[in-house]
Parts: structure tokens; C-alpha cells; sequence
């Protein structure tokens, strides 16, 4: 199987490491300067006062008055995200970093190593440590294993087995995709808003009305294809 950990909100995290008691308080991480004004991830106390990451700045602080938005760390996260990935390897895990936030391995090479799937995916969510709130999905299907991880709570290991695929799914919103915001409208116009009403159309009809970027779409709410983790370089 292929795992996928993710750490949801990575970034603001990391920069909370040099403020943690605003963890507790609505806070959001500022816009980069210079690009569209929309905020980040957002704390668990912020959501709850109605704001979400990619609102705009002025909704934002109008939704939240007392929000506290966190200024950006790039170098940072990326310290931050090097010594997490660097744990999964010292834990015996081959590590494929994707993003802040997002790594894949193969449970194969560690299965036996900790005594079954689920007990090899637990040791890599104590490796990453509880302070990140990582949480893990795996199963046959780079996408699946995604969009199982994005699901998951925090500290929770989810398993979608091949059987269950196209159930688990189904009801799992278009957001999860790598699509353009005007291809979401498209789609969304079309009526089309979960993985599995992507999936039931015809995947030529979809190609040619969207492109590339269509098709890729609805291979992956199918489950996508089959492919394997590649490690990093240099790593052991």
C-alpha cells in the first residue's frame, strides 16, 4: 500500500513554533506580499469564528475582528518540514516529501518491520510527533491514500482497501482535485460536485470539455492510476 501523511496548515504551524500560545487564539497566516490578498491556514479557534483559508483579507478581518494574522516563515517551515522527514527516515520509513505538509511511502519494505499495516503506520504518526496533529491515509492508490489522509482526524490512521476504493470515494468533495478554480466553476455548473459524480461520466466527454487537466480529474476521482513512492536522494 501506499501511506500519505499530512499535516494540515503546515506552514502556520510552523511559524506559531516562535509565538505557540496563539495556537489557541483565532489567528491565520498573513498573505504573501505582493500576490492576492487571501489568508492562509487558519487556527482551530478562527474556523470556529467563520473564517477559512483562502477568504480574503477584508472578509476575513470583518468576519474576525480580533484575528491575528501570523507572518509567513518560509525558511521556517522548511526547517521544520526537513527535521519531520527526517524522522520518518530514522524510523525506517523511504520518504517521498510532495509539498509542506505532504510525504509518502510504501508500507511494504516496514509492514513486517512493525508487525502489520496499521501498527507501521502508527509508529510513523509517533515519529512525526503529536504537536503536528499529522494524520495518515493509505491504500492501493497515491490519490486514494490523499484524499484518505485529508479526511482523517488528527492522529487518526485511515485504511481504504481496494473493495471499498470507489464507496470511500464517492461522497468526497471536488476540492481535493488539482484543479483551477475555473474549472471547478465548470464542473460545478455542470452539477457536478463530488469525486463520484465526476467518476459516473464518460471520461472522453470530460477530456474533451475540460482538457488535460479534465481527464487527469477524473482518472483520479476513479482512484487514479497505480504508481509507486520514489525516495529522496541521498537518503538510506
Amino acid at each position: 500500500m501506499i501511506a500519505c501523511l499530512s499535516i494540515s496548515g503546515f506552514e502556520l504551524k510552523a511559524a506559531l513554533r516562535r509565538s505557540p500560545s496563539l495556537a489557541l487564539h483565532p489567528a491565520a497566516l498573513a498573505p504573501e506580499p505582493g500576490v492576492e490578498p487571501l489568508i492562509g491556514p487558519v487556527t482551530a479557534a478562527a474556523e470556529a469564528m467563520g473564517v477559512r483559508p483562502g477568504m480574503r483579507l477584508g472578509e476575513a478581518l470583518a468576519t474576525c475582528p480580533r484575528l491575528v494574522l501570523v507572518d509567513p516563515d518560509p525558511a521556517a517551515a522548511e526547517r521544520a518540514w526537513e527535521e519531520t522527514v527526517r524522522s520518518l527516515e530514522d524510523a525506517g520509513f523511504a520518504v517521498e516529501p510532495a509539498a509542506l505538509g505532504i510525504a509518502y511511502f510504501e508500507t511494504r519494505g516496514v509492514e513486517r518491520l512493525y508487525g502489520g499495516l496499521e501498527p507501521a503506520l502508527r509508529r510513523a504518526l509517533a515519529a512525526v510527533g503529536a504537536a503536528w496533529d499529522a494524520r495518515i491515509g493509505a491504500a492501493g492508490r497515491r490519490f486514494a491514500a490523499l484524499a484518505a489522509a485529508s479526511v482523517a482526524k488528527p492522529g487518526q490512521v485511515l485504511v481504504v482497501r481496494d473493495e471499498e476504493m470507489g464507496r470511500f470515494l464517492a461522497p468526497l468533495p471536488l476540492s481535493l482535485l488539482p484543479l483551477e478554480r475555473q474549472r471547478y466553476e465548470e464542473l460545478e455548473a455542470l452539477g457536478v460536485r463530488k469525486l463520484g459524480q465526476l467518476a459516473g461520466l464518460p471520461g472522453g466527454a470530460v477530456a474533451e470539455r475540460l482538457g488535460p487537466d479534465g481527464r487527469r480529474a477524473w482518472s483520479l476521482a476513479r482512484g487514479g492510476a497505480a504508481a509507486s513512492c520514489r525516495r529522496r536522494w541521498g537518503t538510506s
